[in-house]
């Protein structure tokens, strides 16, 4: 019975908006006009003829029969003024249609002009990128290797995490002056060490500013805009989005860059295996911006709980229960 009064009221809800449409069209079509005067011709049809013509032809009888039109006088007297009122609203609707139109087609041709800009820019960075070389390396290798570099000297000098006791106060709510002078030296040789080994390629973060300020900036339409934020960062691969992370991160210069990434979604799309949590804090504390983890979603559609449930189960069953999974060639190579 549910389903029936459902389905009941989906069609009731759909008749109904068909109607709505109907008398739209009813309302804004030309039908009215000429109905109008239709029932005038018909009025002034049965008045005329109720009006006796005059048996004597004299003056005062023919002014006499004069005098009786003056109602019909009066009403298309009053028609010739809503027939000018009616042309008014005509040549309106006419104006209105053709701004419509021509805002149509000022915002193809800027929809247009925007999307050909932006395609020329995103080919001008990848070019851009490919001749970056520093050595033997060219193109996002470069990239590569200097944020390999700073993951190792991070790690070498012990300042990519903080001292277990700091920790545990930071943990709870505890720290102290000294504590936070300890964080602060973490920060200074994270500048340090980014700051030295990122090698900022400056024609390619040039051209990444222009390609930002284009998607963000050069266009009206916010839905415009979101679509080619969407489409800009799915063609970035996750070094060039570190890269650029780390350039912001130790920059002082490169304020435009930090605004525009800000302003273009840029990190809403870091997820936490991208950027360190040290120095997300660092972006935060210094350059204002609180860069949330963005979670990834599981690999597979089961929970957890779910998991582990099947695991116990196949083990009390006899199995050996995997979690690991090796594809084919990865197994095929370790033999050969």
């Amino acid at each position: 019975m549910t389903e029936f009064a459902t389905k009941l009221l989906s069609q009731t809800h759909a008749l109904r908006s068909k109607l709505g449409a109907v008398l739209v069209k009813v309302v804004k079509g030309f039908w009215w006009q000429p109905v109008a005067l239709l029932a005038a011709a018909s009025y002034w049809f049965y008045v005329a003829n109720g009006i006796p013509t005059p048996n004597a032809r004299t003056v005062e009888k023919y002014g006499v029969y004069g005098d009786s039109f003056g109602q019909l006088t009066s009403l298309f007297t009053a028609l010739g003024f809503g027939g000018l009122i009616i042309t008014l609203l005509l040549q309106q609707r006419q104006i209105r249609m053709q701004e419509d139109a021509a805002r149509n087609a000022r915002e193809k041709e800027e929809k247009g002009r925007y999307e050909e800009i932006f395609f020329r820019l995103l080919e001008v960075y990848r070019q851009t990128l490919s001749e970056v070389r520093v050595g033997d390396a060219c193109g996002r290798e470069v990239l590569r290797q200097a944020m390999d570099r700073i993951d190792t000297a991070i790690v070498e000098e012990r300042v990519n995490d903080l001292p277990r006791d700091v920790q545990g106060r930071r943990d709870a709510g505890v720290l102290n002056d000294t504590d936070r002078q300890r964080i602060d030296y973490l920060h200074f040789r994270n500048f340090k060490i980014v700051g030295a080994e990122i090698h900022p390629q400056a024609r390619l973060i040039d051209t990444l500013e222009v390609l930002l300020e284009h998607v963000v900036n050069g266009a009206s339409d916010s839905r415009l805009i979101k679509t080619y934020k969407d489409l800009l960062w799915a063609q970035f691969t996750f070094i060039e989005c570190r890269y650029f992370f780390f350039v912001a991160l130790s920059r002082t210069n490169r304020a435009r860059l930090r605004d525009l990434l800000a302003k273009a979604d840029f990190f809403d799309r870091i997820s936490r295996s991208q950027t360190h949590w040290l120095h997300r804090e660092m972006y935060k504390e210094y350059w204002g911006l609180d860069i949330e983890q963005r979670e990834l979603p599981p690999s597979i559609p089961m929970s957890q709980g779910k998991i582990k449930r099947a695991m116990r189960a196949h083990r009390a069953a006899g199995g050996e229960p995997k979690s690991a999974y090796t594809v084919v060639g990865v197994r095929k190579s370790n033999k050969g």
